[in-house]
């Protein structure tokens, strides 16, 4: 092609056909220059096809964390909502009487009193928060929620703090205290995991008077109680939370879907 340009050139200059000639080499340049353009736009598409090639692998490992998300949440928003009960049965129960009674409070205090820290799985979201490629996602409507999704885990983060606080204050300091702790589990034998859970036929009947009355003290006692309040409310309240964040989850992995469908 090359040569083939270069012959006509050379017929030109030589039959000195300057105006065919000059005419020519605009021409030529403007040729060129089209190839430039054509090659640069061909550039860029291939570098915007790897872009999305990227943006869409993010997508999908997006997609994943929040599908695990929703199964995360859906199991925090029972588990705090199920500590909200508890800690209600024991504020309106009725005061223990006989061996049994403790063995069914003793049952429901400790639903209260096992904590659980919530832990999101959002790990692609760091990655790209972390990496500074969360630019790579376009939609500014997924970018947004997720930017919000993780806000919410940080007021999720901070009220659990506050309410471990109110625990130890309330309901773990004044428990080890004055109860006999661990009543209903047998210590004599170590295990991997939690020790054997003990009935009450399996308890010592010299330990009955003790342990009914430990049970009537904590019944009664106000700040025990007040720190059942606090449960009731902050449970709830975090029940709340993670409810409502199982259905903004499901729709933030619809937008997701309708923008990988866009490939």
């Amino acid at each position: 092609m090359i040569k083939f340009f270069r012959k006509i050139r050379q017929k030109l200059l030589s039959e000195n056909k300057f105006s065919k000639y000059f005419l020519y080499a605009i021409g030529e340049i403007i040729l060129v220059v089209i190839g430039i353009l054509i090659a640069l736009q061909i550039n860029n598409w291939n570098e915007r096809r790897k872009e999305r090639a990227v943006e869409v692998n993010f997508l999908k490992n997006l997609r994943a964390d929040l599908v695990s998300e929703v199964e995360n949440n859906t199991l925090f928003a029972n588990y705090r909502f199920q500590k909200a009960k508890a800690s209600s049965d024991l504020i309106n129960g009725a005061e223990p009487q006989t061996i049994e009674d403790v063995e069914r409070y003793t049952d429901t205090y400790e639903r209260v009193f096992i904590w659980n820290t919530f832990v999101p799985n959002n790990n692609t979201y760091k990655e790209l928060l972390s990496s500074g490629n969360l630019s790579f996602i376009k939609n500014d409507s997924i970018k947004n929620r997720l930017l919000e999704l993780d806000k919410t885990y940080v007021a999720i983060a901070l009220g659990e703090n506050h309410m471990r606080r109110e625990y130890e204050t309330y309901l773990y300091d004044p428990h080890v205290e004055n109860m006999v702790a661990l009543g209903f589990f047998d210590i004599k034998e170590p295990a991997f995991g939690f020790p054997k859970r003990l009935t009450a036929k399996d308890i010592d009947p010299a330990l009955y008077k003790r342990l009914i009355e430990d049970a009537k003290w904590q019944h009664h006692n106000e700040k025990f109680k007040n720190g059942l309040r606090l449960s009731f409310m902050n449970n709830g309240y975090l029940a709340g939370i993670h409810k409502d964040l199982v259905q903004y989850i499901e729709n933030l992995i619809a937008l997701i879907d309708e923008e990988i469908s866009k490939e």
